[in-house]
């Protein structure tokens, strides 16, 4: 049976997720792909939210690999809206 995971560890994790959800948003930003208030929030939001989801799998699955639950962090944070869009996709072109 594992431990429980620490509060601590997952606020650190949670914030990185958060600031590469963060440097996505400014990214789309610059290259025009957000282009009001609302679109920026929105992304913060959804990137935000599939980095804390892939930070708690991570967790989950890697306790003991501290630098690999970081990269899955940053990694779900940045690339989070790109993966679920490639999801949706694929499930479009499947049930069609």
């Amino acid at each position: 049976m594992t431990e429980p995971i620490s509060t601590s560890a997952l606020v650190t994790h949670g914030l990185l997720a958060i600031f590469w959800a963060l440097v996505h948003a400014l990214s789309a930003h610059r290259t025009g792909k957000s282009k009001t208030f609302i679109d920026f929030i929105s992304l913060v939001v959804m990137s935000s939210f599939t980095g804390i989801m892939f930070t708690l799998i991570a967790l989950h699955l890697f306790p003991t690999a501290p630098y690999l639950i970081y990269a899955m962090s940053g990694t779900g944070g940045y690339l989070g809206i790109e993966w679920m869009s490639m999801v949706v996709e694929y499930f479009k072109t499947k049930f069609k």
